[in-house]
Formats: C-alpha cells, sequence, structure tokens
C-alpha cells in the first residue's frame, strides 16, 4: 500500500506508525481488540484508545520517513523555544 493512500480501519496493524492530520503527530498502534484501536504518540508515551474508524479519521496515512523526520525536526524547534 502507498503510504500516501487514504487508509481504512481493516489496512491498520499493530507496530505500524501512522501521521496525524494535523502533521505535527505520529501514532503507533501498540494492540487492535475488535474494533477498538491502542496506541501511543511521541507525546504520551502511556496510550490511548479509540475505535479503529476514529483512528483512521484522525491518523489518515502511515508515517513516511520524511514525515518522521518533519515532526522530528518540530519537535526540536520547540525544544529549543523552552
Amino acid at each position: 500500500m502507498d503510504s500516501a493512500q487514504r487508509i481504512k480501519p481493516r489496512d491498520l496493524v499493530v507496530g505500524r506508525r501512522y501521521l496525524h492530520r494535523n502533521g505535527l503527530f505520529i501514532r503507533e498502534i501498540e494492540e487492535i481488540e475488535g474494533n477498538r484501536v491502542h496506541y501511543h504518540d511521541q507525546v504520551s508515551k502511556s496510550g490511548w484508545s479509540c475505535s479503529n474508524s476514529v483512528f483512521v479519521r484522525v491518523c489518515p496515512t502511515v508515517a513516511t520517513p520524511e514525515d518522521e523526520e518533519r515532526v522530528a525536526e518540530a519537535e526540536r524547534k520547540l525544544a529549543r523555544l523552552k
């Protein structure tokens, strides 16, 4: 599947990382139970959960290495401002 292609709930994979639609967060799926997705992002390592349909609306694409670098750079810039 092309990482820029919008995903569907059935396409979700444990361990895969997805880009939030605001471009500031990358969420990694920890577990899928039925239609519940358990995930964490780079800000909160403790984890969250939501339905698979909500997850794909908020994180509609698989994160590319370029996405990961862009998010990391944004975090570095914020850290310098503190």
